[in-house]
C-alpha cells in the first residue's frame, strides 16, 4: 500500500502548485493524506496577514462575517488550483475517508497557533470562541464536500452555506477519523484532530480530548498487534524557533498525551504529521524521561508555501509504502521528496528503512534528519527608506543586529506616523543564511541632517547591484500599501524580487497601520492619510534621489519604475504636490505603476500631482476587489480610482489595466506579488521591468484587448 502524505498550501502566494501534477504523475497512490494548513487565515507577512481574533472581538458581527466570507474565498482559490483539482478528482478513492484523508491544522481552522478552548491569558490570545469553531466547521464541511464530490470542472460555491453562523448541531465536531486503512484488511490507522480539543498548555493539560485520547491509547496499547498508522496535522514533537506547536514543549509543559502515547505503546507506532514547513525524519521519539518509545515520526508539509520574506520553502510530500504483512513484521519504505530551486525533485532528506515485527521496530531508529533544499536565503540586501520612528530601545542605533530576522523587525519602530519635516531613515536590510538579520544604516542614525546626502547612496547601491546581476533589468521605487508594518513591507519587497526576479526593489516603508484585510480597511483608510501626508516631505526626498540618481548615463540600459500599491497610491499623490510638479520633474523615469490604487479619481486628475506628469502613468483595476469596494464603502466620498468603472485619462501616456475579467483574480486585491494567471504575470513583468513598453505589442501578443480611450482588459 503506497501513502502520500503533505500539508500546507497557500493559493495566494503559490499560484501554480506543481506538486499536485508531480503526485498524480508519479506516485499514483492508494492512500492520500492532506494533513492540514489547506489555507492561511493569518500566517506570515503578506497578504494573508490578519489579527482575526482582535477583528471579531471589536465587531462580533461584521468581523465574523468577513471571516467566513474571507475563509470562503480561501478555500475557492484552492479549489481554483487546476492542478490541485486535478489530482483531487483524478484519485479513485477519493470519497472513501479510509483512502482520502483529510483534517485541518490551526490556520484552516482559525488562526496561527489556535487552541479549542477560549478564556483569558493564552487562552484568549490563542483561543477561538464557539462561534467561531462553528464557522470554521460549516466551511470545512463545504470544502470537503467538493474534494470529495464535485466534478473537475466545477466552480466553487458562489456563497457561504445557508446557515454559516448557525450553531452547530448535536455530534458535530473534531474531525477524528479511524478504521482500516485504504481497505477492509488495511493496517489500523488513526485520523486525528489536534485542534478542536487543545487546552492551553498547563501541567496534564490536553490537545486530544476524552475520546480521541482514549482511542489513541487503546490502539497503540494494543500489545503484539502489527502496525499501527496514526496521522494528524500537529506533530508529536518538533525543534520550533519560535513557538511550541507540537504534543511535546521543550522546557514548557508537554501534553498529557505525549507521553500517554509513548508509554502506553505495545506496537510499533508511525506517526505521519505536517505543520512544519519541510521534510522531516525524527526516529524514535523519547519520552519526556528520555526513555525510548515504539514510535516514529515523519513529517512532511510545505506543498505549496513560497516564501516567507528570504526564506524560500520547498515543495515538499512524503511516500509511506506499507507491506501486505503488515500485522506480522516487514519493512515500511518511506521516501520524503522536495523540489530543488531549479526544479528538480530530490529525496530530502534520505530516509533508512523501517524495519518491524508485530510487537516493535526491529532496528534503533535513533537518527534524525532535516530537509536541505529549503535553508538557502535571499541573501541581497534590501535598500530601505524607512518614514518610520525608531522606538526608544533602538533610538540613534546605526546597526541592529535581530537574530530571528523579519520576526524581529516590528519591534524597532513605533507604530505612529512620522512627523511632517522628517527625512526617511537609509537603511540596508542583510540577512544570513541562517535567517538572522541586521540594519545597516547608511549614515549616522544619531545625525539625521547627513540622511538626505545617505539617501542618493543608498539608491545608488539599489542601482549597482542590480548592474552587477546580468538578470537584473530594473531598478524599482516600491511605496506599500495600507495595514503594513516595517517586516510586512519588507517581506512584500521580498515578494516583488521573487516573483520578478529581474527588478531590484528599493523600499519606502511608511506607517499606514498594521492590520491587513477587508476589515481592518476601517481603520486603514484614516490610517492611511495620516501616514500619507506626514510622510509627504519624506517621500519626495525619496523620489528626488531616485530621478536624481536614474539619469546617471552608467544606469541607460536598467528601467527606472516606481511603483504604488493600494494606499501607497495616496503617499505618492501627496508626494508629488508636495514638490509641485508640472510635468517637467520625474522625467529620467520610464514610468508610474499604480497597483489596485487606493486613491480617489478627482485626486488622481489633479495637476499638482498625478495628473500633471508627462511620463507613462498606469493604474490597474478591479472592479471586484473587495477591499477597495469595502474601502470605498466607508469612505463615501467619491470612486477609488482602482475600482472606479468610469476612468479617464488625465494626460496622454496614462492609461488603466482592468484586471475585473481575468482568470483568476475574482475579488482579490493583491493582484501583483501573486502568479495567478499568464497574462497578469507577463503584464506585471513588462511594466516593472522593461524600459520600453507599447500597449500595440501587448495586444499583438494577445496579453490585453482595447477596450476604450486609454483602457485595455486583460482576458
Amino acid at each position: 500500500m503506497k501513502i502520500v502524505f503533505t500539508s500546507c498550501m497557500d493559493a495566494e502566494r503559490v499560484a501554480d502548485q506543481e506538486i499536485w501534477r508531480r503526485i498524480a504523475e508519479h506516485e499514483q497512490p492508494d492512500v492520500l493524506m492532506l494533513l492540514g494548513d489547506h489555507i492561511y487565515m493569518d500566517w506570515g507577512l503578506g497578504p494573508g496577514a490578519r489579527d482575526w481574533r482582535s477583528l471579531i472581538a471589536r465587531e462580533p458581527v461584521q468581523g465574523l462575517r468577513a471571516y467566513a466570507i474571507d475563509m470562503h474565498r480561501r478555500y475557492a482559490l484552492q479549489w481554483g488550483m487546476q492542478a490541485f483539482r486535478d489530482m483531487v478528482c483524478g484519485f479513485a478513492g477519493r470519497s472513501d475517508p479510509a483512502r482520502l484523508l483529510l483534517t485541518w491544522d490551526d490556520h484552516d481552522y482559525a488562526w496561527n497557533n489556535s487552541l479549542g478552548v477560549d478564556g483569558t491569558g493564552d487562552a484568549y490570545r490563542h483561543g477561538v470562541p464557539e462561534r467561531v469553531k462553528a464557522v470554521s466547521r460549516r466551511l470545512w464541511a463545504q470544502f470537503e464536500h467538493q474534494l470529495r464530490e464535485a466534478a473537475v470542472d466545477a466552480a466553487y460555491p458562489a456563497g457561504l452555506p445557508p446557515d454559516w453562523d448557525s450553531p452547530l448541531p448535536a455530534g458535530v465536531g473534531d474531525l477524528f477519523w479511524s478504521g482500516a486503512l485504504g481497505a477492509e484488511d488495511g493496517p489500523t490507522c488513526l485520523l486525528l484532530d489536534t485542534r478542536w480539543h487543545r487546552q492551553a498548555r498547563a501541567p496534564g493539560a490536553s490537545l486530544l480530548g476524552v475520546e480521541q485520547a482514549r482511542a489513541l491509547r487503546d490502539a497503540a496499547g494494543e500489545p503484539g498487534a502489527g502496525l499501527l498508522l496514526v496521522a494528524a496535522g500537529t506533530p508529536m514533537a518538533h525543534h520550533y524557533l519560535l513557538s511550541q506547536q507540537g504534543w511535546h514543549a521543550e522546557g514548557g509543559h508537554s501534553y498529557a498525551e505525549y507521553d500517554g502515547t509513548l508509554r502506553a505503546a505495545r506496537r510499533p507506532v508511525l506517526f505521519l504529521g505536517g505543520d512544519v514547513h519541510a521534510n522531516v525524519w525524527s526516529g524514535r521519539l523519547p519520552a519526556s524521561d528520555g526513555a525510548s518509545s515504539r514510535v516514529v515520526q515523519v513529517l512532511s508539509s510545505g506543498a505549496a508555501i513560497g516564501r516567507y520574506g528570504p526564506q524560500r520553502f520547498a515543495p515538499s510530500y512524503g511516500v509511506a509504502t506499507v507491506p501486505e504483512t503488515w500485522r506480522t513484521g516487514g519493512v515500511v519504505e518511506v521516501q520524503l521528496w522536495a523540489q530543488s530551486r531549479g526544479g528538480a525533485w530530490e529525496p530530502d532528506p534520505p530516509m533508512p528503512p523501517l524495519p518491524f515485527d508485530a510487537g516493535d521496530w526491529t532496528e534503533p531508529l535513533q537518527a534524525q534528519a532535516h530537509s536541505r533544499v529549503d535553508a538557502a536565503a535571499d541573501d541581497h540586501p534590501v535598500a530601505v527608506l524607512a518614514a518610520r520612528t525608531r522606538s526608544g530601545a533602538f533610538r540613534d542605533r546605526t546597526q541592529v543586529s535581530l537574530p530571528q530576522g523579519l520576526d524581529g523587525l516590528d519591534a524597532v519602530y513605533l507604530d505612529e506616523p512620522l512627523q511632517d519635516g522628517h527625512y526617511a531613515e537609509p537603511v540596508h536590510w542583510c540577512v544570513a543564511a541562517d535567517g538572522s538579520a541586521r540594519l545597516e544604516g547608511e549614515a549616522d542614525m544619531g545625525r539625521p541632517g547627513d540622511w538626505p546626502e545617505a539617501t542618493y547612496r543608498l539608491v545608488q547601491s539599489a542601482f549597482d547591484r542590480a548592474l552587477a546581476q546580468p538578470e537584473k533589468t530594473a531598478v524599482v521605487l516600491f511605496i506599500h500599501g495600507f495595514g503594513k508594518s516595517p517586516a510586512m513591507g519588507l517581506e512584500q519587497a521580498y515578494g516583488l524580487r521573487a516573483v520578478y526576479p529581474a527588478c531590484e526593489p528599493v523600499l519606502y516603508g511608511w506607517e499606514a497601520g498594521r492590520g491587513g484585510g477587508v476589515l481592518a480597511a476601517l481603520s486603514g483608510v484614516p490610517r492611511a492619510r495620516q501616514g500619507a501626508q506626514g510622510g509627504s516631505f519624506a517621500l519626495a526626498t525619496v523620489l528626488h534621489a531616485f530621478n536624481t540618481v536614474a539619469a546617471q548615463p552608467a544606469y541607460a540600459g536598467l528601467a527606472k519604475v516606481v511603483l504604488a500599491r493600494s494606499a501607497g497610491c495616496l503617499a505618492l499623490h501627496h508626494a508629488l504636490e508636495r514638490m509641485g510638479v508640472g510635468g517637467h520633474r520625474l522625467a529620467n523615469l520610464n514610468r508610474i505603476v499604480l497597483s489596485a490604487p487606493m486613491l480617489k479619481a478627482s485626486e488622481y486628475r489633479r495637476q499638482a500631482g498625478l495628473g500633471g506628469l508627462e511620463l507613462p502613468v498606469v493604474m490597474t483595476r478591479n472592479r471586484h476587489d473587495q477591499t477597495l469596494r469595502f474601502a470605498d464603502w466607508f469612505d463615501g466620498a467619491g470612486a477609488l480610482l482602482g475600482v472606479d468603472e468610469d476612468f479617464v485619462p488625465a494626460r496622454q501616456g496614462h492609461s488603466c489595466l482592468d484586471f475585473s475579467d481575468s482568470a483568476g483574480v475574482g475579488p482579490q486585491h493583491d493582484y501583483l506579488l501573486l502568479r495567478i494567471n499568464p497574462q497578469q504575470h507577463r503584464l506585471h513583468e513588462a511594466l516593472l521591468c522593461q524600459r520600453d513598453f507599447a500597449w500595440s505589442d501587448a495586444v499583438a501578443e494577445g496579453l490585453v484587448s482595447a477596450a476604450g480611450a486609454g483602457v485595455f482588459d486583460v482576458p
